[in-house]
């Protein structure tokens, strides 16, 4: 049926892009008419209402009633649409006209004044003037439809979205005045100009460097003047700017802000916005010092001393909204009288943070100063709190990242979930601690004073400055420590060697002995400082307490991925991942020692007690293989992509079977472990959730690649991954709150959340890589031989991005290193690579096997001389049929390639997956296909050219095209005469190498362990869902509790499929085939059992009772069901031996005889089901129907 879409639209639209809103006259000149119509700015559409078809109208503007309208008149009429659609091009799609309007919105463009931070813009739109104040653009509206957009484009739009009210100046002259969060039009500006704040301490506008605006990147940065330097702008980027506000050194700040410029809708947006973000996402408010100094706050031998400044207050975040960005106004700029020599960069940008609100100028409250640098992304401050806050802790310690993006920075104050380090002294005196920087440091290294029984956090500088570097081995700096007297200079100690965990004593001058513990918790260093005679109390703070233990063997796992959406039939298996002989351990991990206390049995007890709990959870696997499930149903060349070298190590099977495990004994499960193909092993902490050591271990294995392979793999994940909708990029209204960008989020969330290991280890790989590559010709490389080295970290805390560049380069350097290697397994070079490799294996079989048989007697040696020379000879048979073979076959696909003929080349490689067995059958299968390719290179000179002329036909191409298809097939079978036959021959050679080698066992690829499973979506189970839906809404408030699919016994004997639905107050009976529901059964009136007999046997009994009337005369009885019966003659039995009769009643007494129950019919209904279910499904019915019969406690 054919359906026509009537769509109404006006004839014009206005859409304004100015900040206020303004009138348009709309002329009739040649009726004499005029009207004036209010249009909304800021990029709102508005028809224009009362204008008529085939008249032209003229279109004045004025931005106020008070003033002057436009000199030049825009004139529109419906003839000037007719013209835009025949440049355009008229598309009636009724689909696309339709989403135009009802379609959700995913369009990416920011509302008006349309300022995002996206960096990653694709185009880059030209800006349309910057001579002239306005412009209008006349276009199409909307796809399909014949109404004429009128656009009111500014030359530019300068938005303020700093905290300040800004001042512009050209010159000497002010050209306008921005208040803060406020959206202008500027003038056209025909000079450099200048940012102006009001400073009411001096009275005074202060002004910034000039700003040019450049519109052609060609253009030189020229200066202006003797001295002053104009900073150029372009039309897409930013710059920054600097305003010094005061006039008296020591009493300046420094405003900085950063001024960007975008091009939307052929508009240049300008935008003038702070240059440093402060969002604190900390549970309470911080109090920071924005400090800019030329000089270091403090030497190297005293703490730092803090001069007066301002403070700025930043909100906690709420639970319920994220914390909102908060600007830093200014920076207080600090000068020294005295510059001193410093061996860092200057200026040096600090932050102070404190906790409490009344915190003067002293030390005491703030923080140590904090570089605000690019190259330290990630500090943790211990910030000093309130001692009536309580906890044992006297700081908080605050994550403090840095992140720059398009010219702004933002600093995000976090909780530190995982600090570096944490310092307990339990002296009663305060000390001073200095750390020992080999390096030139990047900034100024303050001491870190420590209170008289206290415990705070720290972080040295060498942590802030190396992350997220991933050393190989990081040897952390040494301490130094000194008391803090007014009196006298006292000396620093010795060096602390604070990379050994364990207890030293330290003098400390003017103090006496110190003890100096250093342990690791949970990633943290613990340093816990002690007077002399209080050593118990460091050695006794840790305790061990009971840990769980076990060990599981699975002899077979199996993880298989499917594809369930792309089908429709069924699921379809794409890789399938089978371990086998699989270990599973969790204990307590053993306590590392040194060698010298290793020795020593009674020490290592009892120093092992003193280690933190920790557990050990290892995983073993004898074999591993990764399966292309897809190998049958497509024309892919490797059936597994990972599989266990079989030439190398012990058998570990010979150590598992079914009448003994490697548990039984501890040399028993040594071995096992060490001949397992995979070894992973893990250390969490005592929290069991923290990993601190990992362990991974590989034995030789086989990789299986082929491009075609990975790009179908990686094609059906996009597919499955849903199409990120477009979101609409909140822009920022006018005044509100900046919106932090997606990648800063990111970035942060990355800093915050670092990846922390005490130790990762990768021991040494080496692989046998097959890989197959169909670029412009066939690459094949065969069983090249890669070693890796091993890989060790430890201890780091770095970013994931950052451990996956270091895991990459590691592996990349390793395959350069054999990448000679790599060219000679090239098959289109005939694998002299490997060729070598199996010769040198023949010449050392050759060898060493006699070798080893002349140590052990004549015979051994005798018997190892004819085995050795069996493997020469197997080797060099081996090695030149494989080189001959794969050169053969790469010759054979480059020239099915090469002939052009896309049938043929399908053919041939459905042929060539069906590898002979024999040297008969390879020789067979060789010739026919020999046989085939010549008669392909006689007939595709005809049968190519009728090909593309039948393909042009049927598409009703033009005669030209015909042609032309026709000459190309003549091309395409004259190449096919010449490639085809050598590609036949080829073949031949191939298939007759592949029948010698498969023949005499010489060569073997791996198969697959298991065949894709054949499943149909018309075979699954129906699930929960679709019952509750369909069928159970009739009982107002349906709950499931069991849903048992079972074979119906029929009265006469039948079966078919059905399904038990449980209920809390029914029980149905639903048939599979017809998908209807048969029968429903009040649960209180039906019993459930499973047959002793037949324990795959359900019985249901209904029980009808028939009770007569007549024998109760008040006709109470009646009202009774039969388990209220029963129930009420249980209670009379068992309550009527607690009771004492007495003596009148018992000679009174009679013979009492119970009734019998009254007559009930009972009807049974069988079903066939598992009989482990059975067992499930009949508890949960006694345990519903004594909930219905309030029978226990529910």
């Amino acid at each position: 049926m054919q359906q026509r879409v009537v769509v109404f639209s006006p004839l014009f639209v206005m859409r304004s892009h100015l900040p206020d809103s303004l009138i348009v006259n709309i002329e009739k000149r040649s009726l004499g008419l005029r009207e004036s119509q209010l249009i909304q700015g800021q990029g709102h559409q508005e028809p224009l209402l009362n204008t008529e078809a085939d008249l032209t109208h003229h279109l004045t503007f004025q931005a106020r009633e008070d003033e002057d309208a436009s000199h030049c008149a825009v004139p529109i009429s419906t003839s000037l649409i007719k013209q835009i659609m025949n440049k355009t091009g008229n598309e009636d799609n009724p689909e696309q006209i339709l989403a135009d309007f009802y379609s959700p919105k995913t369009t990416a463009e920011p509302p008006w004044p349309y300022i995002t931070r996206d960096a990653d813009r694709s185009g880059l739109e030209s800006l349309a003037q910057w001579d002239s104040p306005m412009q209008v653009k006349l276009s199409r509206w909307k796809s399909g439809l014949n109404t004429l957009l009128v656009e009111l484009l500014p030359w530019a739009l300068l938005t303020n979205n700093s905290q300040w009210d800004l001042w512009l100046f050209e010159g000497e002259k002010i050209i306008l005045q921005i208040p803060a969060g406020k959206v202008v039009v500027p003038p056209n500006f025909k000079e450099a100009f200048q940012i102006g704040i009001y400073w009411a301490h001096t009275n005074t506008v202060h002004k910034s460097a000039a700003l040019k605006l450049v519109h052609d990147l060609t253009s030189p940065r020229w200066k202006e003047g003797s001295n002053a330097v104009v900073v150029t702008l372009d039309e897409e980027g930013h710059v920054e700017v600097d305003v010094t506000l005061g006039a008296f050194p020591g009493k300046q700040k420094l405003c900085q802000f950063c001024v960007s410029s975008m091009v939307r809708h052929g508009v240049q947006i300008l935008q003038i916005e702070d240059r440093t973000l402060v969002v604190n996402n900390t549970r309470y408010s911080v109090h920071c010092r924005p400090l800019l100094t030329d000089r270091a706050l403090g030497g190297d031998e005293q703490a730092c001393e803090i001069p007066e400044s301002t403070v700025f207050t930043f909100p906690p975040s709420d639970e319920l909204s994220p914390a909102k960005p908060c600007a830093v106004p200014y920076w207080d700029l600090l000068q020294a009288g005295v510059q001193e020599k410093v061996e860092f960069p200057l200026p040096l940008k600090h932050m102070l943070l404190s906790l409490r609100p009344d915190a003067g100028v002293g030390s005491a409250a703030w923080s140590l100063p904090t570089p605000v640098r690019p190259d330290f992304p990630r500090q943790s401050v211990s910030i000093p709190k309130d001692q009536d806050s309580g906890g044992e802790l006297s700081s908080r310690a605050v994550v403090l990242t840095y992140q720059e993006h398009l010219g702004v920075t933002y600093i995000i104050f976090n909780e530190d979930p995982c600090p570096r380090m944490l310092i307990h002294n339990k002296c009663p005196i305060p000390l001073l601690l200095k750390e020992t920087v080999k390096e030139t440091p990047r900034t100024a290294v303050y001491c870190r004073p420590l209170p008289a029984n206290c415990s705070l956090h720290h972080e040295l500088y060498y942590h802030s400055s190396t992350f997220p570097e991933c050393r190989q081995k990081e040897v952390l700096p040494t301490l130094q420590l000194k008391t803090t007297s007014d009196h006298s200079s006292t000396d620093w100690t010795n060096p602390i060697d604070i990379n050994c965990p364990g207890t030293q004593v330290v003098f400390v001058p003017g103090f006496g002995c110190m003890y100096v513990d250093v342990s690791c918790e949970r990633g943290t260093l613990v340093l816990s400082l002690a007077p002399e005679g209080s050593v118990d109390t460091v050695l006794n703070q840790q305790s061990r307490s009971s840990k769980l233990s076990f060990k599981i063997l699975l002899s077979q796992a199996s993880v298989m991925l499917s594809d369930d959406i792309t089908s429709p039939t069924g699921p379809v298996e794409l890789l399938r991942l089978t371990l086998t002989k699989l270990l599973l351990s969790l204990g307590p991990a053993p306590s590392p020692l040194p060698p010298e206390l290793a020795a020593d049995s009674a020490m290592a007890a009892s120093v092992s007690a003193l280690v933190c709990d920790s557990s050990l959870v290892e995983v073993y696997a004898s074999s591993l293989q990764v399966d292309n499930q897809l190998y049958n149903r497509a024309s892919f060349h490797f059936p597994v992509l990972l599989c266990q070298d079989q030439r190398g190590g012990t058998e570990p099977g010979a150590l598992w079977s079914r009448d003994a495990n490697p548990t039984e004994s501890p040399e028993t499960l040594e071995e096992f472990k060490k001949s397992c193909f995979l070894q992973l092993k893990m250390v969490l902490a005592a929290d069991g959730c923290t990993v601190e050591e990992v362990i991974f271990q590989l034995q030789p294995a086989r990789v299986y690649l082929e491009d075609t392979f990975v790009y179908y793999i990686k094609t059906l994940f996009d597919s499955y991954i849903p199409s990120r909708s477009v979101e609409s990029q909140r822009g920022r209204e006018p005044g509100a709150s900046p919106v932090l960008p997606e990648q800063v989020l990111q970035s942060v969330q990355a800093l915050v959340q670092p990846v922390r290991l005490q130790k990762l280890v990768i021991q040494p790989v080496n692989l046998l890589v097959s890989i197959h590559a169909s670029l412009k010709l066939y690459i094949a490389s065969d069983h090249t031989p890669l070693s890796f080295s091993v890989f060790e970290r430890g201890p780091l805390c770095t970013t994931a991005r950052q451990l996956v560049h270091a895991l990459a380069m590691h592996y990349a350097a390793g395959a350069l290193f054999r990448a000679g290697w790599v060219v000679g397994s090239l098959e289109i070079l005939g694998s002299p690579a490997s060729l070598v490799r199996s010769i040198g294996n023949g010449v050392s079989d050759f060898f060493r096997l006699p070798y080893e048989g002349l140590t052990r007697g004549p015979g051994a040696f005798v018997s190892g001389v004819s085995r050795g020379t069996t493997s020469f000879v197997r080797h060099i048979s081996k090695g030149t049929l494989t080189s001959i073979t794969n050169l053969a076959t790469s010759l054979a696909r480059n020239m099915d390639r090469l002939s052009l003929d896309e049938e043929h080349y399908t053919r041939q490689e459905e042929w060539r997956r069906q590898l002979p067995e024999s040297l008969g059958d390879g020789l067979r299968q060789g010739l026919s296909r020999l046989g085939i390719s010549l008669l392909g290179a006689i007939a595709g000179i005809v049968d190519q050219p009728m090909q593309n002329f039948q393909r042009n036909w049927e598409t009703q191409s033009s005669a030209g095209s015909k042609a032309k298809g026709v000459i190309s097939g003549v091309g395409k079978g004259i190449v096919g005469v010449f490639t085809k036959p050598i590609g036949g021959a080829a073949e031949l050679v191939s298939q007759t190498g592949y029948g010698i080698l498969h023949g005499a066992g010489l060569w073997q690829l791996p198969k697959q362990l298991y065949l894709p499973a054949e499943e149909t979506s018309a075979h699954a189970s129906n699930s929960h869902l679709k019952y509750v839906w369909k069928m159970l809404q009739s009982l107002g408030r349906p709950e499931l509790h069991m849903a048992l699919e079972v074979t119906i016994v029929s009265g006469s004997g039948q079966e078919h499929a059905g399904c038990l639905l449980l209920t809390s107050e029914v029980l149905f009976v639903v048939s599979l085939s017809e998908d209807t529901q048969q029968q429903a059964f009040p649960i209180t009136e039906v019993e459930c059992r499973q047959e002793a007999e037949q324990e795959g046997q359900l019985t249901l009994t209904l029980q009808q009772q028939t009770v007569n009337s007549d024998s109760e005369g008040d006709g109470v009885r009646e009202r009774l069901s039969e388990q209220q019966y029963q129930r009420l003659l249980d209670y009379v039995m068992r309550a009527s031996q607690f009771l004492s009769p007495s003596t009148a009643s018992l000679q009174l007494q009679h013979q009492i005889s119970l009734a019998e129950p009254p007559p009930s019919a009972t009807k049974c209904y069988h079903y066939l089901v598992d009989p482990a279910a059975a067992k499930v499904f009949v508890s949960k019915f006694t345990m519903v129907k004594n909930k219905a019969l309030r029978i226990g406690f529910h």
